[in-house]
């Protein structure tokens, strides 16, 4: 461990103006101080260390971005402008530092201050080796320094981000009006290769984080391209991005987007360029590499990195493809997970198909949940369904999923502590900035900062235009031409709020957040073998659809088979039970239902005539759907599919099929009409005669009724039908009864009448049929319960 008594020079003004900078040895070893970190003392309780440092390799002139901390533990205030900075690289090459801020130079006791250094270092070096290196003022060598010791840089560079994937630019480089300590740097994010109106594009998230004292923009003199393989050069523009300002240490994402050639691009290369005297000089560049590959089935990933998000997790759950005449019928489950421990507004998401080199086709949308905010650790799920064309296989389509924004919202920032990469982080307890390494001229001087560099020059004079450690101003800062920090929603660097080159306008239709190969979907030929096996009464386990409320359940109660011997086909009813689970009155929705066979042909449902178009809270409500089937349909393997008819029209939305086998009438015992049981216990027919009405039979039953469970009964339920029908199989007659109303049938003697029946059609050998019969817009459906002579 190196170390030095405190500096005392009263003649040195207590101001930094500047800090000259010269080419000295680098030495000294690097003790481990400050929580772990290495610093370098000046005296036994007095130190430096590296706090942040960010490298980018790329550009014509690489930018080397560090802040020094000093941390005076004695008992005297320390002078910063008794000490000198320049950056060594592995092979001994020695590059100036410029301090990025006017700012009080005197540390007082038990007090710490931050000092933001840049330095612009030669092409092509590497962070591995990088030293920053501290040496005094004192006279003694030489050149009138002394070396204190050096900090490697390798161990500040952030966490998780490699240099060759952060650039960082210097605005004024960009915008002669910026100030001199405003920098961005801009970090690599997540790319997608996406189809758009049958043209391939590249998006690349960007996180920028802006340093200095004051707010800055993107200048609109700061141009995107991209570079390929063989050296042609593609135009890229900001996507749905804003022009405002970025708080000092603030992090936010950018996207842009780029046209894709027809010719292979090979690996690319982000170039952020500025026109330099008719030519583009190249301030930064960030190596793409290939085209991102789509992520596969099962994978997840944040909805936004760098804390520029809030904690969404987007998961690529499962997809399913049903083919159809058509094509191939594809769906797609995504889930937004909250990681987070606060409540978190639901992003509104959309999909998109894509396959070949330009083919997509929109996907519909649907979601288990319609809350707008989700709660912490809870989940919603979105499905995407489309009808790809036929000839296109599924496992060689993509599913981009997009998250919808306005232009002014892209990029959400994390809160002005939050940085992307070390750039930021550490705010610094200065208020203006200029740069060290200059001289600040004589002590006169109002208002200006020096730029240029000298050499072992003195640094008594002070700037009148800095402003001191208590943050109050004096005069004009004169890199900007601003009075003090710049005011919310201009441009810390001069320049107006709108960014450069967007592509869009203010709407946008979202930026891509996944592309997900579907390499693996789960592909049925046959629906009925792959239906879920489903036990009756039970709710049924639907995807997520706009069309069905999350609070309302339903299930399958009844499923029965009648052939119709004079029609050639069969008849199936089915019931599905809602039940609303919520605390407010739902919508019954007009679903889709098919049954299917065992070879997985479909046969569509038809729903009663006339139904409620409501349901109550914690009340249940029964809705009935007629299908014909061919007449050799036993049932024993038949599925029953429920479908949204709307969603993706002229195509069904598959919400859910599941395997079931056709339940049978008993012949004897109680008769289901759900959620009505019914016994006929006892019976006998007479016959009558009258000159109003001729001979009449008179059925007389003896009922006992039973309400299963309660659900809401009205007038459009199903009815009870008897039919008198003679020896022949003619039918001499029919009544209906009804379990609602007035004349509705209940537990008792029960008296149903059969009129006008001719002469020749009396006779003893009479059949009664019991059926079920539910209004259709096709007729009547008609269900044989029970067969009897009484």
């Amino acid at each position: 461990m190196k170390s030095l008594k405190m500096l005392k020079k009263p003649s040195r003004t207590a101001w930094l103006g500047a800090l000259a900078i010269s080419a000295v040895c680098l030495s000294a070893s690097v003790p481990a101080v400050y929580a772990g970190k290495p610093g370098v003392f000046v005296a036994n309780d007095t130190y430096f260390t590296l706090e942040n440092a960010s490298l980018a390799a790329g550009g014509d002139s690489p930018l080397m971005q560090f802040s020094l901390k000093l941390h005076n533990g004695g008992s005297g205030a320390v002078d910063f402008n008794g000490y000198g900075v320049r950056v060594v690289d592995e092979a001994g090459n020695r590059y100036p530092a410029r301090l990025g801020s006017k700012q009080s130079a005197r540390v007082q006791a038990g007090k710490e201050q931050t000092f933001d250094f840049y330095s612009q270092l030669a092409p092509g070096v590497k962070a591995e080796g990088l030293k920053v290196d501290l040496y005094a003022w004192d006279g003694s060598g030489a050149d009138q320094t002394r070396d204190i010791g050096a900090l490697p840089v390798a161990g500040s560079l952030p966490g998780g981000v490699s240099t060759a994937s952060q650039t960082v630019v210097r605005l004024k480089d960009a915008d002669p009006a910026a100030k001199e300590d405003a920098f961005l740097t801009f970090v690599q994010g997540d790319g997608f290769r996406v189809v758009e109106n049958g043209k391939p594009y590249l998006y690349m998230n960007l996180y920028v984080t802006g340093s200095g004292k004051t707010e800055v923009t993107l200048p609109s003199g700061l141009q995107y391209r991209l570079l390929t393989s063989d050296g042609r050069m593609l135009a890229a523009a900001l996507s749905g991005s804003d022009g405002s300002s970025l708080l000092p240490n603030e992090t936010v994402q950018r996207t842009v987007k780029a046209e894709l050639s027809e010719q292979s691009v090979g690996p690319l290369t982000l170039q952020l360029v500025t026109p330099d005297a008719g030519e583009d000089k190249v301030l930064g560049s960030l190596p793409l590499g290939e085209l991102p590959p789509a992520v596969k089935l099962g994978s997840e990933k944040p909805l936004a990195r760098y804390g520029t998000g809030s904690g969404l997790t987007v998961v690529a759950e499962k997809a399913t493809a049903i083919r159809q005449e058509d094509g191939m019928l594809v769906q797609s489950t995504v889930t937004v997970r909250n990681d987070s421990d606060r409540m978190i507004a639901v992003p509104s998401l959309t999909g998109v198909y894509q396959f070949g080199k330009d083919g997509s086709a929109a996907a519909s949308e649907a979601r288990s949940s319609r809350d707008a905010y989700l709660a912490p650790k809870a989940a919603v799920s979105f499905s995407y369904t489309a009808l790809l064309p036929s000839g296109v296989e599924p496992d060689a389509a993509e599913l981009v999923v997009r998250v919808k924004e306005d232009a002014a919202a892209a990029g959400t920032s994390a809160g002005s502590s939050t940085t992307a990469s070390a750039s930021g982080g550490s705010t610094s307890s200065g208020a203006n900035t200029a740069n060290s390494g200059a001289t600040a001229g004589s002590s006169g001087s109002t208002g200006t900062s020096a730029s240029g560099t000298t050499s072992g020059s003195s640094v008594g004079g002070s700037a009148s235009g800095s402003s001191s450690a208590g943050g109050s101003t004096s005069g004009t800062n004169a890199a900007s031409g601003t009075n003090g920090q710049t005011k919310t929603g201009t441009s810390g660097s001069g320049t107006t709020s709108s960014s450069s080159g967007t592509a869009s306008g203010s709407k946008t239709d979202g930026r891509p957040v996944m592309v997900v190969g579907l390499q693996g979907i789960a592909q049925q030929y046959n629906p009925t073998m792959a239906a879920k096996g489903y036990e009756y009464g039970t709710p049924l386990p639907l995807a997520a659809s706009s069309l069905i409320d999350s609070k309302l359940d339903m299930s399958l109660v009844e499923l029965h088979l009648h052939e119709n011997t004079d029609y050639g086909y069969k008849t199936a009813i089915a019931k599905v039970k809602y039940t609303n689970r919520g605390s407010s009155v739902l919508t019954l929705p007009d679903i889709g239902t098919e049954l299917l066979n065992s070879q997985g042909l479909a046969f569509p449902g038809v729903r009663q005539t006339t139904a409620a178009s409501t349901i109550m809270p914690g009340t249940s409500y029964v809705v009935a759907y007629s299908f014909m089937v061919p007449a050799d349909e036993k049932g024993d393997n038949i599925a029953f599919r429920v479908t949204d008819p709307k969603a993706i029209a002229p195509a069904k939305l598959d919400l859910g099929t599941f395997r079931v086998a056709a339940q049978r009438e008993e012949e004897y015992g109680k008769i289901s009409f759900y959620p009505f049981d019914v016994n006929i216990d006892a019976n006998n027919l007479a016959t009558t005669y009258s000159t109003s009405t001729g001979y009449s039979y008179h059925l007389n039953l003896s009922l006992t009724i039973e309400q299963r469970e309660p659900v809401i009964i009205d007038q459009n339920f199903s009815k009870m039908e008897f039919e008198l029908v003679d020896g022949l199989g003619r039918v001499l007659g029919s009544q209906s009864a009804g379990f609602t109303g007035t004349q509705k049938l209940i537990t008792g003697t029960q008296r149903i009448s059969f009129t006008n029946v001719k002469t020749e059609q009396i006779e003893s050998g009479v059949t009664i049929r019991v059926y079920e019969t539910i209004d259709t817009p096709n007729g009547p459906a008609k269900r044989l319960v029970r067969e009897f002579q009484p």
